[in-house]
C-alpha cells in the first residue's frame, strides 16, 4: 500500500525518476508497508538526505536503544527487544533518504503507559494528529501492562537520572580527548574510533531514551494541570533551575563578544556544534571557526542588549509568575501536587539538551574518524576523493573490503543526488510515494509537504495569519528572516527568526532575534525548548513558514496562541 500522491513542489507532476535500478541494495531506502509513516520531528535531527555513513550510525543504535527502553520501562515484553526484520514494526526506518518514525508503532507504546495515549504522543512529538492510524488500545488491551509499568518505570527512569551527569563528564572528557586528535591518526587507529564512537553513541542513547519518554509524560501531565487552571499552555511552567547546555553555548557566545575567552576555547568546549550538526559529513565549527567567529561580533555590537545574567533573572521571574497564576486556578490540595509537578518538570530541558550534546559528542568523533579515514583511503587511490568515505557504512570501513568500495561509492552517489531532487510527505501510509522537486533547495532544505507544495506554486492567495503550535509563551513583533542554512545566516535586528527546524546548534542565533517560528517541530522540539530556556515566543509546526512568510514582512508572533499575524508586507 503506497502513500496518497503529493503534488509536486514547483510545478505541474511527473513521475519520479528512480535513482538506481536496485532500491532495495541501498543502505537509505528501506520503507514499511502498511502503517503510518512521518518525517516529523526526526528531520529536526537529521535534514534532508542522510548518507550511508550517517545512517549506519544511527540505524541500528537508535532503534534498539528505542526498544530497549520501552522493554526496561515496562511497556513491551522482553520478547520484543530484538529488532524485527519486518520494517512496520520497528520505530525509525529510511525511505529515499530521508530519515523516518513509525507514528502507529510509537502510539501504540504511549497509550500502554498509564496517563498516556497516541494522541497524546503525535501532538507533542509529531506537533499534530493525524487521522487513519491504528486503533487506541482501550480496556484490558490498554491497561494490561499498567502494573508492570507501575515498577519498572520509576527504576528505570532513577537509573538513568543518575546516569546522566556522569555520563556527560565522560562524554566530554573523551570528544575532548578524541576529535582534536584524528587528523594525525594512523588508519588502525582512526577505524578504531570510528567503532569507539558508535558504541558512544548507544551509550548516549540508551540514556537518553528512558529520559526522553518520562518527558513526554511530564509535558504531557503538565499540560493537562495548566489546562484545568485555564491557562492555554503549559510550556511556560517547564524552565530548567539553571539553564540547559545549549543556555551554556549561549553564556559562552556572550563571553566571547567581551574577549572573556578566546575563539579556541569556545572551540574546546563547543566545537562539535554547527550546521546540520546531526549529520556526520556536515562541518561544524570544530573544523571551521569562521562562523563563531561572525556570531561573537554579531554579539558585540548587540552591546545594549540584555546579558545572559539579566537574562536568567527575568526567565525565572516570568517562570514564577507562571506557577502563581496556575495556582491562582487551582485549589489548594492541588496547589501542593502542582509545586511537586513542575519542581520535577524544570529536569526535563537539561534531560533533553543534556542528552542531544551527549549523542552529538559521539556523532562528531565520528566525522572525525571518518575525515582521517577518507583522507588515507583517498591517499592510498582506494577512493576517488576523501569525501567518498560518506557513502560507505561503519561496518563496510570496518571491515576493510577495500575492492568492493568504488562500485559502492559509484551507486550511493547516484542514489544520493537522485534521493536530494525528491520530497516526502508530512505523514503517510504504507511505502511513501515520493515527487521530484523543482523549487530552489538549499543544502539544509528538505522534506517539503504537500502544504509547502501547494503554498509555492503562487496560486494561493497572501495571507494573513499562519497558525501552528504556541510552544513558547510572549508576544513579540518584528521583520521576518526566513532562513535556510545556518552557517549562511545574518540576523538583523528586530529580526523574527523562520525556518524548517533547528538542532542545537541553532541557539546561537536566538538571542539575537525577537522570536521564531517553525515549520516543523512541536512542543518537545529543541526550538520550543531553547526559546523557553530564553524566554522568547516561538511558534512551531507552522508547516509553510518558510514558503508563506517573506523576507521583510512584518509580524506578530504570539507564542502563546500559536499565531503569526502579517501586519504589513514586505
Amino acid at each position: 500500500m503506497t502513500g496518497s500522491p503529493v503534488v509536486e513542489n514547483g510545478s505541474t507532476s511527473r513521475p519520479t525518476p528512480g535513482p538506481t535500478a536496485d532500491l532495495a541494495a541501498s543502505p537509505v531506502h528501506v520503507p514499511g508497508h502498511r502503517l503510518r509513516w512521518t518525517t516529523a520531528n526526526v528531520d529536526e535531527g537529521l535534514p534532508g538526505i542522510v548518507t550511508p555513513m550517517t545512517w549506519s550510525l544511527y540505524f541500528p543504535p537508535t532503534e534498539q536503544t528505542m526498544r530497549d527502553c520501552w522493554v526496561d520501562l515496562g511497556v513491551m515484553p522482553r520478547s520484543a527487544r530484538e529488532i524485527p526484520d519486518d520494517v512496520d514494526l520497528r520505530f525509525l526506518s529510511v525511505a529515499h533518504g530521508h530519515a523516518i518514525a513509525n507514528v502507529d508503532n510509537m502510539g501504540q507504546m504511549a497509550a500502554r503507559v498509564p496517563g498516556g495515549s497516541a494522541a497524546m504522543m503525535e501532538e507533542q512529538l509529531f506537533g499534530s494528529v493525524q487521522a487513519g492510524g491504528l486503533p487506541e488500545p482501550r480496556g484490558w488491551a490498554k491497561m494490561r501492562r499498567y502494573p508492570i509499568v507501575a515498577v519498572k518505570f520509576p527504576v528505570a527512569l532513577r537509573r538513568a537520572i543518575k546516569a546522566l551527569p556522569a555520563l556527560a563528564e565522560e562524554s566530554e572528557r573523551w570528544w575532548s580527548r578524541r576529535a582534536f586528535a584524528l587528523d594525525s591518526a594512523g588508519l588502525d587507529e582512526a577505524t578504531a574510533a570510528l567503532v569507539e564512537a558508535r558504541d558512544m553513541f548507544e551509550k548516549g542513547l540508551s540514556v537518553h531514551m528512558p529520559l526522553s519518554m518520562a518527558a513526554q509524560g511530564l509535558m504531557g501531565q503538565v499540560q493537562n494541570l495548566a489546562e484545568s487552571a485555564g491557562l492555554a499552555s503549559g510550556g511556560e511552567l517547564i524552565k530548567s533551575d539553571e539553564g540547559t547546555a545549549e543556555f551554556e553555548l549561549v553564556r559562552d557566545l556572550w563571553r566571547l563578544s567581551r574577549d572573556e575567552i578566546d575563539v579556541n576555547g569556545f572551540v574546546r568546549r563547543h566545537g562539535y556544534h554547527g550546521p546540520r550538526e546531526g549529520l556526520v559529513d556536515s562541518v561544524v565549527w570544530r573544523e571551521d571557526s569562521t562562523m563563531v567567529t561572525a556570531l561573537a561580533a554579531r554579539y558585540r555590537t548587540r552591546a545594549d542588549a540584555e546579558n545572559v545574567d539579566d537574562l536568567v533573572v527575568r526567565r525565572r521571574r516570568e517562570h514564577d509568575e507562571a506557577v502563581r497564576r496556575l495556582h491562582a486556578g487551582l485549589s489548594p490540595a492541588r496547589r501542593r501536587l502542582a509545586s511537586a509537578l513542575i519542581g520535577f518538570a524544570a529536569q526535563v530541558p537539561t534531560w533533553r539538551e543534556t542528552g542531544r550534546a551527549n549523542i552529538l559528542r559521539g556523532v562528531d568523533v565520528t566525522r572525525a574518524a571518518a575525515r582521517s579515514i577518507g583522507r588515507q583511503l583517498a591517499d592510498a587511490g582506494v577512493l576517488a576523493e576523501p569525501g567518498d568515505v560518506f557513502f560507505l557504512t561503519i561496518d563496510e570501513l570496518a571491515s576493510r573490503r577495500t575492492g568492493e568500495y568504488a562500485d559502492l561509492v559509484a551507486r550511493r552517489r547516484l542514489d544520493h543526488e537522485a534521493y536530494s531532487a525528491i520530497d516526502l510527505p508530512h505523514v503517510w501510509h504504507g511505502a511513501p510515494e515520493p515527487v521530484v522537486s523543482t523549487a530552489p533547495r538549499s543544502t539544509d532544505d528538505s522534506d517539503a509537504t504537500d502544504d509547502t507544495a501547494a503554498a509555492s506554486t503562487g496560486d494561493t492567495p497572501e495571507i494573513r495569519t499562519l497558525t501552528g503550535l504556541g510552544v513558547s509563551a510572549g508576544v513579540a513583533q518584528g521583520r521576518v528572516q526566513v532562513i535556510r542554512d545556518l552557517d549562511d545566516a545574518e540576523i538583523e535586528d528586530g529580526t523574527v527568526m523562520v525556518c524548517k527546524a533547528t538542532d542545537p546548534g541553532w541557539a546561537s542565533l536566538f538571542p539575537l532575534a525577537e522570536a521564531v517560528v517553525t515549520d516543523v517541530g512541536s512542543a518537545m522540539s529543541h526550538a520550543a525548548i531553547v526559546c523557553r530556556e530564553l524566554g522568547l515566543p516561538c511558534v512551531a509546526n507552522t508547516r509553510t513558514g518558510t514558503t508563506e512568510l517573506k523576507d521583510g514582512m512584518l509580524v506578530r508572533v504570539d507564542g502563546t496562541a500559536g499565531t503569526v499575524e502579517v501586519l504589513a508586507p514586505q
